[in-house]
């Protein structure tokens, strides 16, 4: 009788707990919900630091064309004249000197010079570049790949400052440097060293193309892709509610830290953003066959590049731009 009891107590204490933690997780769910709705970018686009983010999209969305695979001229025209028109409504509301757009302005010379013998004119393009004659053409690296790779055992700031996402595949990755370079990411920490994320590696050129088709930011390169790398984070690590948060974060540590591995054992690798509707995220782990508790966290794209091939620019903000001191800062 007193171990039935004990077991009825257990039982209760357990109901008790979980509803404990689906009450909590409302709450969060909410919580996030109304930051998301008072501060997203794409719902706030009259906010400087939104505006300025849509145009650096924009500008990147050019920028890639310029290093792609069989770029063809007249590629981007919809995305020149959007640009364009980001930019003088940007520098008109918050001025000009901001270097993320003076850069945008440099990508929009360099695609008016590529097409300088194009025949079509750009009359918007011309007089938006010549109102702006202090901006040079943004270049965008030409590099070998003995030389990309070349920083592989320097220190690790020239290493990690040598790693550049490459849209430019040319031959296959061997399973094992796959391997290696998986087994070197699980170096990356993780709460509690519950080792969250999971890899699903895509070796089948009808299973890339599908998926690709589901992401939808691969046109130009995805078709030469050996081999795809997607990275799960298994939500059965997560242990309360207030860790809802946990899955992304620690598989995002995890990725970064394959990009790292990817980039020491010579693998050319584009990062690539699962942000999809739910239907297609079911669709993606019904074609891999991807349990349940896994949520995809992003998708790496991976070959061995060509000998030369180019890379984006894409400049980064400055250290002390991104830091905010609290205290006296010593």
């Amino acid at each position: 009788m007193m171990d039935f009891l004990r077991r009825i107590k257990r039982a209760l204490v357990s109901f008790r707990e979980r509803a404990k933690m689906r009450s909590e997780a409302s709450r969060a769910f909410r919580y996030d919900r109304r930051q998301f709705m008072a501060n997203a970018g794409a719902l706030h686009l009259d906010r400087k630091a939104a505006a300025r983010a849509e145009i650096v999209m924009a500008y990147h969305v050019l920028e890639k064309g310029l290093t792609m695979p069989c770029r063809r001229l007249g590629f981007g025209r919809g995305a020149v004249v959007r640009l364009v028109h980001l930019v003088d409504s940007f520098e008109r509301r918050f001025g000009a000197g901001d270097p993320q757009v003076t850069h945008a302005v440099g990508v929009l010379r360099a695609y008016r010079e590529l097409h300088r013998d194009w025949p079509e004119p750009m009359p918007r393009l011309d007089a938006f570049l010549a109102a702006r004659p202090d901006v040079p053409a943004a270049r965008e690296p030409h590099v070998r790949r003995a030389d990309f790779f070349a920083a592989k055992d320097a220190p690790f700031p020239e290493f990690a400052a040598s790693r550049h996402v490459c849209r430019h595949f040319a031959g296959p990755v061997p399973r094992e440097t796959v391997e290696s370079a998986i087994a070197l990411a699980t170096t990356a920490p993780s709460a509690c060293n519950r080792q969250h994320a999971r890899v699903h590696v895509v070796d089948s050129p009808a299973l890339r193309d599908r998926l690709f088709e589901m992401q939808g930011g691969t046109r130009g390169f995805g078709q030469d892709a050996d081999k795809v790398l997607v990275v799960t984070s298994d939500l059965s690590a997560v242990r309360w509610s207030w860790e809802r948060h946990d899955a992304y974060t620690n598989g995002g540590i995890f990725v970064m830290n394959l990009c790292y591995a990817l980039h020491y054992f010579g693998v050319a690798h584009c990062i690539l953003h699962w942000s999809v509707p739910p239907g297609t995220d079911r669709a993606a782990h019904a074609l891999l066959g991807i349990p349940e508790n896994e949520a995809i966290v992003q998708v790496v794209a991976c070959g061995l590049p060509p000998e030369e091939f180019d890379v984006a620019a894409s400049p980064r903000l400055a250290g002390a731009d991104i830091t905010t001191w609290h205290g006296d800062g010593r």
